[in-house]
């Protein structure tokens, strides 16, 4: 569970992490999920998994989970979704589904080809909604996306990348179906690849909103402030790890929002290969 900006989903689905390629034994959580501003680094050869947030409940010193939060609960708040995703044994991503409570509300289904994304459809239910087409540069860095509408196949809008030298994103554009910038992200990270900040810019180039990630020596965010401009204000999420697995990735974990005005309590599942 972590804060994100309030983007589309479609937007969402084409970002990603800030880089393309991983470490061996290591699973992203970033790229084409809500993770995409935020990518999540696990540890171990991750096949699947699922996170579910609750509201918190502190009581005598303890954190322990409250309610199961919804879909609507999470959105409210502005935190990534209840959710599951699923990998092939190479790390990439090849389904992630959106959970409202535990019930599959919409999910996206990955066409694999040379263990790239060659087609990415977004569904509800059994029915395809949008898809996408993804494009990669010569080093096989993800370079953006055009979507499409199904049936008739009609070029619905388009997103492109800028990536630097190690395949981290510095910058994300949206465009419509007439090709005209409706929006774009500036995108910052430090030497470990961590995207510490995010500056969003509307169709005019304003600046709306700027996202800091704070992370500890392990790189798990700890600390995200978000500055909106308009108004003025500001939105802080404290985080902290209550429980990890055999492979140190986080299983149980909190998170304080605006001191005290939310209270979460995420816990995860995972199998691996």
């Amino acid at each position: 569970m972590k804060a994100k900006i309030l983007l589309s989903l479609i937007i969402l689905a084409i970002i990603g992490s800030c880089t393309q390629k991983k470490p061996a034994e290591t699973t992203v959580l970033g790229m084409m999920t809500d993770y995409a501003l935020i990518p999540n680094r696990l540890n171990g050869k991750v096949k699947e998994i699922k996170e579910l947030n609750y509201w918190a409940i502190e009581k005598d010193g303890k954190i322990t989970k409250g309610e199961l939060m919804s879909k609507i609960d999470l959105d409210s708040v502005g935190s990534t979704k209840n959710l599951k995703a699923y990998f092939n044994e190479q790390g990439v991503l090849t389904r992630y589904e959106v959970l409202d409570k535990e019930d599959i509300f919409q999910s996206s289904v990955f066409t694999i080809e040379n263990n790239k994304w060659a087609r990415v459809e977004n569904k509800y239910g059994d029915s395809t909604v949008y898809y996408l087409i993804p494009q990669y540069d010569n080093s096989g860095y993800l370079t953006g996306a055009t979507g499409y509408r199904p049936i008739v196949d009609t070029i619905v809008n388009k997103y492109v990348l800028t990536n630097d030298v190690k395949g981290s994103f510095t910058k994300i554009e949206s465009f419509n179906s007439k090709g005209q910038r409706t929006s774009h992200q500036d995108c910052s990270v430090d030497e470990k690849g961590n995207v510490i900040e995010v500056k969003f810019y509307n169709r005019a180039d304003s600046l709306t909103q700027t996202m800091k990630n704070i992370y500890n020596e392990d790189g798990s965010i700890i600390r995200q402030e978000t500055l909106i401009e308009k108004p003025k204000s500001t939105i802080i999420w404290d985080y902290k790890d209550l429980k990890f697995d055999s492979h140190s990735n986080w299983i149980e974990t909190y998170a304080n929002i605006d001191n005290g005005k939310y209270k979460i309590f995420a816990e995860r599942t995972y199998l691996y290969y």
